[in-house]
């Protein structure tokens, strides 16, 4: 657990027409296999700071400075506009915060977990990749008949489950959980976190935790970041 795969140096970011930064001077290591809180109350900048790890920032009308390293690539941000992507959810990737309702409706959860493939691995193998999508189905403790279900048909906890395991189809070395348990109750986010940890001693995933519950973090997690 010693080696640091995710490091943040000095970020500052802003959003255009603020007149301060909502994060300022943030500096921070995460290392393999750990587990790492970044907490704090509603609108300190924890989403905006998963924008710039994701390096979609521009997308949200806001620049930053400073520098991003995982290993051993390293993203300097200078403004808002980055020409290609340093790395990509098959590295780093996210289950967003309000995931839950992310899903497309007009769509089955298989659909859209089988067009994530596609995006990545190119058209055909259909029936590899349904293989494929029951393992992560699977993984994450969901009947293989959730592949033709409809969102709407999913409870929330269902519905985070299917979230988490569109974020780990590739193996990420690093998971970011945006707010992953909230609007969950005791017992389903009971076992989102359970599920959580058992993927990240399968894979050895460094998971970095993003929460507005303080009590969740200090348990769940090996460190925490106060905002």
């Amino acid at each position: 657990m010693n080696e640091i795969i995710l490091k943040v140096n000095n970020l500052t970011i802003c959003y255009k027409n603020a007149l301060v930064p909502v994060v300022k001077n943030l500096s921070f290591e995460l290392k393999r296999g750990e587990i790492l809180s970044i907490s704090g109350r509603s609108g300190i900048g924890k989403s905006t700071i998963v924008w710039a790890l994701m390096e979609m920032l521009s997308e949200y009308n806001a620049a930053a400075t400073g520098s991003i390293s995982f290993k051993g690539k390293v993203l300097h941000y200078h403004g808002s506009d980055l020409k290609e992507k340093t790395w990509d959810w098959r590295e780093i990737s996210l289950v967003p915060q309000a995931s839950m309702s992310g899903f497309n409706p007009l769509f089955t959860i298989g659909e859209t977990l089988m067009e994530m493939l596609n995006v990545y691995e190119g058209p055909g193998q259909k029936e590899r990749k349904k293989e494929r999508i029951y393992e992560l189905l699977s993984m994450v403790y969901l009947e293989k008949n959730i592949y033709n279900c409809y969102p709407h048909e999913l409870s929330g906890g269902m519905k985070q489950r299917a979230a988490i395991a569109m974020a780990i189809m590739f193996h990420p070395e690093v998971l970011i959980l945006d707010e992953a348990t909230t609007g969950l109750d005791l017992l389903i986010q009971a076992e989102v976190l359970g599920m959580i940890l058992e993927l990240k001693k399968r894979e050895n995933t460094s998971i970095l935790f993003i929460s507005h519950d303080k009590q969740i973090s200090s348990s769940f997690c090996d460190r925490q970041i106060v905002l």
